[in-house]
């Protein structure tokens, strides 16, 4: 049975007001009600927020393969992300993992790999982990595994992402040879394997069709990657794409915000002051209002991080930008029990504090339970 707490002492965001209140949880989940047999857990001097929320982040890959030709098991590498996730505040995480024509740590057969390690090792982690389908559309000897994917427990998410193109229209030499060194290929065979791809373009419009109807029906949210114009995410839309994830421009990101529609950007964006890529500027889009979701992307520190940076390190302006890693995140892909301190939602909590300009995470729980915790003298 999950614990039963009473969180006291600390400043949180909860009822829509900023300040002192207690949080009372009860079987996974904050009540309204408080009782004596409550745990008490002493939250003086820190700050209590819901959970993180990650809709897109690999750096998991890092765990698998930290450098290039150098492998290691991946229940482990998937544990030790797990760990690395519940520290930095993370409750709820989308792994993306890729799902490419590329051979070696993104291709077809190793998803499926990391989907037999990820069922194995579930019931152990202290995140709820889940994975992102990031299909690469030229990989369309993927669509059958991606189907059976589709029925996953808990549900996964479905991206859209076309980097052969990009690759193509740009074919920057760094680039080429970064990504065949990656899959294990010469430059010159990785160039081969682009135009044989290339030469099936015409199969693809009735593959993202496909797949994007079958995952509505399966209510998963579908992902638009790297959406270069607003005509691009009307044509999205149209497919049930609902999501527009890293938009290029600010006009595409504003054809999303304007009727409705969830944007996520990357938080190392926040933190570096761009984009690595010379797309949209995370902190300007917050700013316009065109940004709703910041994702660890490649980087599960920085999401935390960032609403650190655009808060100043002030908590009760770090907590209006919370929604960006937390209750919008969960908005946009319909987990309504999570995202927000308030009754009846899952007891998915972190508590911090301020140290020397930096925010400290103390404890974090996930469905009530203490899943980190840096200060063992406060339960």
């Amino acid at each position: 049975m999950n614990d039963s707490w009473i969180i006291t002492g600390a400043n949180t965001h909860m009822h829509g007001v900023y300040g002192g209140h207690d949080i009372a949880i009860a079987d996974g989940l904050i009540s309204e009600v408080a009782t004596p047999e409550m745990r008490p857990f002493d939250a003086s001097g820190l700050i209590a927020m819901p959970g993180l929320i990650d809709l897109h982040g690999d750096g998991f890959e890092r765990h698998i393969a930290p450098r290039n030709g150098v492998e290691f098991d991946l229940e482990t590498a998937l544990l030790a992300t797990d760990r690395e996730l519940i520290s930095n505040g993370i409750t709820t995480a989308y792994l993306a993992m890729t799902i490419s024509w590329e051979p070696g740590l993104r291709s077809i057969e190793r998803a499926g790999e990391i989907v037999s390690a990820f069922k194995k090792v579930q019931s152990r982690c202290a995140c709820e982990l889940r994975l992102q389908l990031r299909w690469e559309i030229f990989a369309l000897e993927a669509i059958a595994d991606i189907e059976r994917w589709l029925d996953m427990d808990p549900a996964p998410t479905l991206a859209f992402n076309d980097h052969l193109s990009a690759i193509l229209n740009g074919m920057k030499p760094h680039i080429i040879s970064k990504n065949a060194d990656r899959s294990g290929l010469s430059v010159e065979e990785y160039i081969a394997r682009l135009n044989a791809l290339k030469a099936r373009s015409d199969e693809i419009p009735a593959a993202i069709r496909h797949l994007s109807n079958l995952a509505r029906k399966k209510g998963v949210t579908c992902f638009a990657h790297d959406e270069a114009s607003p005509d691009e995410r009307a044509a999205n839309r149209a497919t049930g794409v609902t999501v527009c994830e890293f938009p290029i421009t600010d006009a595409t990101a504003h054809a999303a915000i304007d009727v409705g529609e969830a944007t996520v950007l990357g938080a190392p964006n926040v933190l570096r002051g761009k984009s690595h890529t010379g797309a949209v500027d995370a902190t300007n889009a917050i700013a316009k209002n065109i940004c709703s979701v910041l994702a660890s992307d490649y980087y599960y520190s920085s999401q935390l991080a960032a609403v650190a940076k655009l808060g100043g390190n002030d908590p009760a302006t770090m907590a209006t930008y919370w929604p960006l890693i937390s209750g919008n995140a969960a908005q946009a892909v319909a987990l309504c029990d999570r995202g927000q301190i308030a009754p009846e939602q899952l007891a998915d909590l972190v508590l911090y504090r301020i140290v020397d300009s930096h925010p400290q995470i103390v404890a974090v729980l996930r469905k009530g339970q203490c899943r980190h915790l840096l200060d063992p003298a406060r339960i």
